[in-house]
């Protein structure tokens, strides 16, 4: 996905819906301070085509419209080869505190604000899957996150013991790949 791309499908959800604005995380939210990333020469974001979006202030029934415009495998979908991943506010309890003082504006559509970098990472620390390793070291690696900032993030979402020990693991694991030396043990 490029910037563009991001600014177009914020442009069409917010134009469809009476959404106030919208919050977009995920690999996406990084395009409007790393445009380059979705590069189609090779970007790790070139692969992917969906943005996580959360219209705010949330309504089922608009968010359920919203899916079957733009949503995966829909006319939007087939059409542009790109779509919004319609989700409910609940993703939220995946982000640190304060995470709303930290959003970042998407460049030319107003009321769409992407998660900062260093939240975008706790959050994906949680997912712990093979291309968010991969991804955040590669973020770690070219120096975009600060492998102690995310450490600091991930202590500020509440989480059961096992999801803590589970996200401090793909945080090690990601750092281990970058090749960084984050100062001693992940806890």
């Amino acid at each position: 996905m490029r910037l563009d791309t991001l600014k177009h499908l914020a442009r069409v959800v917010l134009g469809t819906s009476e959404a106030e604005k919208i919050i977009v995380f995920g690999s996406a939210s990084l395009l409007p301070l790393f445009p380059d990333l979705g590069d189609d020469h090779g970007g790790p974001l070139s692969k992917t085509f969906d943005a996580d979006m959360v219209p705010l202030p949330f309504e089922e029934e608009v968010g359920i419209m919203l899916h079957k415009m733009f949503g995966e495998d829909r006319a939007f979908h087939d059409h542009f080869g790109y779509y919004a991943d319609i989700v409910r506010p609940f993703a939220f309890e995946q982000f640190p505190k304060d995470w709303e003082e930290r959003l970042v504006p998407v460049p030319g559509v107003e009321r769409a604000f992407c998660l900062e970098p260093h939240d975008m990472a706790a959050a994906k620390c949680q997912a712990g899957r093979p291309k968010d390793i991969e991804l955040l070291a590669l973020l770690f690696s070219t120096g975009r996150l600060n492998p102690e900032l995310v450490k600091e993030r991930l202590y500020e979402v509440p989480m059961r013991e096992a999801m803590i020990v589970k996200s401090h693991q793909t945080l090690e694991e990601a750092i281990q790949r970058a090749g960084k030396d984050c100062g001693g043990e992940v806890d």
